[in-house]
Order: structure tokens, then C-alpha cells, then sequence
């Protein structure tokens, strides 16, 4: 029987004990063995948290050199290689991942964190000259100070890293709350950043529920900027609690992508692309290819095809390198999974594979079948809601306006994909995509350099890329006068 990891809080470079009696514990979704017991936080330990913080923010964490900060962060991304395989055990039990996509993820955390140590260097201001011959100015960009960092539970690694090695290139410290059901990670990267030398207080961890911590955080007066990823409800939350102290607030929310496939794609890729974008990580991801929209002439064809391909796919425990696709994480999501299915059968849909609880082999998990529904209109909640699972539904079109305008009827933002040979076609649908990313022939594809973040209801701001270093730098302009003193009212004062 494998041993229960037991974790306090991560505050000022050291394991803290709560000022609480509580305790998390995290069972595995996919065979109920107990894993984890975290830290029932609440806002002394956020105080407790932010006031290191604030003291390695102003005791020169923030005054520290590019250079300096980018070492630390490299020193922190070799450790984290070092690590992978413990990490990713860690993370495809907490969550229910395959654990060669945990792995996969915990290597992408490095090699964000080698990104954001580059960028470290390229911090640049503007320097006007030509203002008048005694008179420049200059604009400088400074770390914004103290940031909250909320993180979700489906890409716990991930999700961190798209955010915490850009806030400390900024020059940034943080207090985080990863998700009460995934905190394993980000306790031990905390440990590991110390490690590499990051300075205690730099990166502090409250672990706990949303309401006793996240809330805590959000409203706390000595922190200066929120970065949350979830859900568009939750998101919407945060930006009510944040504007009593007016913070500066990134969010990265809720989508409903949809991947367009017409009649001239390459048939085996989109199918490939289609199959992958609604299934990886059980579909529980913010970018999932939720909806196909398909050209009306190759539907039937194209549905038979991807419903065997999606039969193929070998289910099983977390654990296991065979593994394609886990659990989800915990039975109410299940739950919630299948009565959309049901909904949408009601309302005139047709279920073409899955759609129930997979209970056979695993009775203890919570495991869902790749489920496709087809004959869905735009009015379906199926259709229109992010259920965060392995659920595609199915539209046909005829023309590409018609397309675009399924495609864009959504209170989302974050992504689309497309498929198509004809590169002019494809460029074209981009641009009138309402969403912050697009994928062109290919899904949930990406690079450290290209900024991440969505349209309307999926956010605001943008994580990676140099424009996620800046969300974490406010902007100061300084006016300078070289030359003698002239009177402003015309007569010394």
C-alpha cells in the first residue's frame, strides 16, 4: 500500500504549520487509494504569507538584476527536470492524467521556466529624447509587487507555470493557492525553488479551499495583482472582490472551442486533431475542441470513422504508460457529465458513442467513454455550456459563413481550430475568429513565445510570451529637466 504524502504550508523558504486544525485529504478518481492530506488554510495563513511576501519584495528580490533572477530560474528549471518522474506520479494520481501527459506537462513547466529566465534580460523602458533641449522622458517598467496566483485543479503544473517564472522574471513575489484537490505539485516545486536559491518569501503556499483561502487572497490589501485560471463564474467573482482594493487582475477562463473541418482537409489529420482535442486530459481543459463543425458533405463518412478511432482509445488507470485516457476528477463532475448528455438526447440529439459511466474494471473511479453527440443545434446548453469533459458535440454546415458564425456563437473566446488545404480559406476564418488563439491543421499545439489568453468571457490578458512577462510590470513615466530652472508662474518662488 503506497504511502500518504502529508503536507503544511509553504511560507517564507520553509514547511509552516496552519494556524488551523483542518486537513484536505486528496483520494485517487481513479481507484479511490488515499494519496495526499493538505493544510486546511484560511486568511491568518494568508497573512502570514503575504507579510513574507512583502518583506522578500522589498527586501531586494525586486531590486535584483535580470541577470540574477534569470539564473535562479534556470538553476529552478534544471531541478525541476531533475524531478520529472516523481512529479508526474504525483500529478497523474491527483488528477486522473495518463502519466505520460503529466510527464509531458512537467517538462513544459521547465522549459516555460527557461523561457521567462530569458525574458528576464529583454526587460526594456522607452526613452524620449526629442521633448525640448533641457527635458526627457522616460518610461520604466517595474514588478508589480505582490501577486496572488490562483490555479485550477486540471493542469495544476501547467497552469502554475504559465504564470509564477514570469512573475519572478518581473521581479515579483507570490502567494499561491493551487487547488484543493491538486496540491501536491506545487508544495513540491515550492521546495525545489528554494533549492535553486530563490530567496525565502519569494514564493509562498496556502493550501485550502477557495472560499477560506483564494477568497482571502483576493481581498487581502497588501496584494497587488490577482492571476487566476477557472472558471468564467468564479473569474467574474474575483473581479467583484478585487475592485475594493482596485487590483490589477489577470484571468484566463472558460472556453467552448470549435474545430471546423471542411470537405478539402486532409481527412486523417483533422480526424486525428478532432479525436485528440476533445479527449486530452478527459477533455477537462479550458482549450478542448468541444464542438466539431462539419462540412455537410463529409459528416456521415467522418463520424463513422472518429467514432472508431475514439473506441480505440485504451481507458485505464492513471499510472499506467498504456493509459490514453484516466478519470475525471471526482464523481459530481461525472455525474453533472452525464446529465448533459441526457439533456441533450432529450432535446433531439443523438448520442453516436459513450455518453454513460464506465464502471466495469474500475468501480471505485470515476471514468467517463469518449462520448460524441451529433445533431445538435446552436439552442442546445450542450452546445453552448464548457462541461469540461470528453464530449464532443456535432453541427453540419454548408458555406463558410456559416462557420464562422457556429463557431463564434458562444459567450467564449479562448480558441478555434480549422482544417482545411486551402491556406487562403484558412488565414481568412482565423481573422473572424472572436478568440485569442487559433489552431490551423493541427490542436492544443503551442510554443513559450506565442502569448496565451482568450476574447469576451474567456479573460483578460495573456500569459506566456513577453506580453505575460509585462501583465506582471506596471508602467512609470518620469519627466526630467537637464537644463536651468525656469519659472513656472514667471517669478521665483
Amino acid at each position: 500500500m503506497s504511502v500518504v504524502r502529508s503536507y503544511d504550508h509553504y511560507i517564507d523558504g520553509a514547511p509552516t504549520k496552519s494556524l488551523g486544525e483542518g486537513v484536505i485529504g486528496r483520494h485517487s478518481s481513479a481507484h479511490g487509494g488515499h494519496l495526499a492530506d493538505y493544510a486546511a488554510g484560511d486568511g491568518r495563513d494568508v497573512d502570514v504569507a503575504v507579510a513574507a511576501a512583502r518583506s522578500a519584495f522589498d527586501g531586494g528580490w525586486a531590486d535584483s538584476t535580470g541577470e540574477g533572477r534569470a539564473a535562479i530560474l534556470n538553476r529552478f528549471a534544471d531541478l525541476i527536470d531533475a524531478n520529472v518522474e516523481r512529479l508526474a506520479a504525483i500529478e497523474a494520481e491527483e488528477v486522473g492524467k495518463p502519466i505520460r501527459f503529466a510527464r509531458f506537462e512537467i517538462m513544459a513547466a521547465a522549459n516555460l521556466t527557461r523561457y521567462a529566465a530569458a525574458l528576464a534580460w529583454q526587460i526594456a523602458g522607452h526613452v524620449f529624447t526629442h521633448l525640448g533641449p533641457d527635458k526627457m522622458g522616460l518610461v520604466t517598467r517595474e514588478p508589480c509587487g505582490v501577486v496572488g496566483l490562483i490555479t485550477p485543479w486540471n493542469f495544476p503544473i501547467l497552469t502554475l507555470f504559465q504564470k509564477l517564472p514570469y512573475a519572478l522574471a518581473a521581479g515579483c513575489t507570490v502567494v499561491l493557492k493551487p487547488s484543493e484537490f491538486t496540491s501536491g505539485t506545487a508544495l513540491e516545486v515550492a521546495a525545489l525553488a528554494t533549492e535553486a536559491g530563490v530567496p525565502a518569501g519569494v514564493i509562498n503556499v496556502v493550501t485550502g479551499t477557495g472560499g477560506a483561502v483564494g477568497s482571502a487572497i483576493v481581498t487581502h490589501p497588501d496584494v497587488d495583482m490577482i492571476s487566476f485560471t477557472g472558471s468564467t463564474a468564479v473569474g467574474k467573482q474575483i473581479l467583484r472582490d478585487a475592485a475594493g482594493t482596485v487590483k490589477k487582475v489577470a484571468l484566463e477562463l472558460g472556453g467552448k472551442a470549435a474545430n471546423i473541418v471542411f470537405a478539402d482537409a486532409d481527412i486523417e489529420a483533422a480526424l486525428d486533431g478532432v479525436l485528440f482535442g476533445f479527449t486530452f486530459n478527459q477533455g477537462q481543459t479550458c482549450v478542448a475542441g468541444a464542438r466539431l463543425l462539419i462540412e455537410s458533405a463529409i459528416a456521415p463518412a467522418f463520424l463513422e470513422q472518429l467514432a472508431a478511432r475514439a473506441a480505440r482509445l485504451r481507458i485505464g488507470l492513471p499510472l499506467d504508460e498504456q493509459t490514453d485516457i484516466a478519470s475525471l476528477i471526482h464523481q459530481a463532475h461525472l455525474e453533472g457529465l452525464v446529465q448533459h448528455v441526457k439533456t441533450a438526447q432529450e432535446e433531439g440529439a443523438t448520442v453516436l458513442a459513450g455518453g454513460k459511466r464506465l464502471d466495469g474494471a474500475f468501480p471505485d473511479g470515476f471514468f467517463m467513454a469518449p462520448t460524441i453527440v451529433s445533431d445538435v443545434r446552436p439552442d442546445m446548453r450542450l452546445f453552448r455550456d464548457e462541461v469540461f469533459g470528453p464530449v464532443l458535440t456535432v453541427t453540419t454546415f454548408d458555406t463558410v459563413d456559416e462557420a464562422v458564425s457556429l463557431a463564434n456563437d458562444t459567450e467564449y473566446g479562448l480558441a478555434n481550430g480549422v482544417w482545411t488545404k486551402d491556406i487562403d480559406k484558412a488565414l481568412t476564418v482565423s481573422r473572424r475568429f472572436r478568440s485569442g488563439i487559433v489552431f490551423v491543421n493541427t490542436y492544443l499545439d503551442g510554443a513559450p513565445q506565442l502569448p496565451l489568453g482568450g476574447y469576451k468571457q474567456s479573460g483578460l490578458g495573456r500569459e506566456n510570451g513577453l506580453d505575460g512577462l509585462y501583465e506582471y510590470m506596471e508602467l512609470k513615466s518620469t519627466v526630467v529637466r537637464t537644463g536651468p530652472r525656469v519659472p513656472v508662474l514667471g517669478h521665483t518662488i
